[in-house]
């Protein structure tokens, strides 16, 4: 219940997100953007306007497409959680949640599309997709460690 209640807040979470006009998402970006900045380019105030420009716009779309995938690893990871919570351990749960990350990922690129300034790009979709798989694997990995461990405990004791 509980995995399932943190995938949820997770997806609606990305959906909020999603919901931000251009004006309001560039300006969540731009918060860790300048925090960015402030750690890699201390001096970047001395630096030319125009290349101040470009290397807040380099950054800030680096920002913003990281964000992407850690919000899709980390939903394609509560995924695969889930769904081990919900059937068990099973074959084909990692490819599972791959499909249903990248499937919500499309469907909020669509939604984007319904935004102010916003726009729905293929590209986030890879990211997402790539984001979720990573997740999910992860996920996958740690569990199989888990049961690993598990096992070898109760045919030692």
């Amino acid at each position: 219940m509980l995995l399932t209640g943190l995938t949820a807040g997770m997806m609606i979470l990305i959906f909020c997100f999603s919901m931000e006009p251009a004006e309001q998402s560039d300006k969540t970006s731009g918060h860790l953007t300048c925090a960015v900045i402030a750690l890699v380019y201390p001096e970047l105030e001395q630096y030319p306007a125009e290349q101040q420009r470009v290397l807040y716009d380099q950054i800030q779309y680096a920002v913003r497409k990281t964000a992407h995938f850690m919000e899709y690893a980390t939903l394609g990871l509560l995924i695969r959680l889930c769904l081990e919570s919900w059937f068990g351990r099973r074959k084909g749960l990692v490819p599972i949640s791959w499909l249903c990350g990248t499937a919500y990922a499309g469907t909020d690129e669509i939604h984007q599309i319904m935004i102010d300034g916003r726009s729905g790009m293929m590209e986030d979709v890879l990211l997402d997709s790539c984001g979720v798989i990573t997740g999910a694997m992860i996920a996958a990995g740690v569990l199989a460690l888990i049961h690993r461990r598990i096992k070898r405990r109760n045919s030692e004791g």
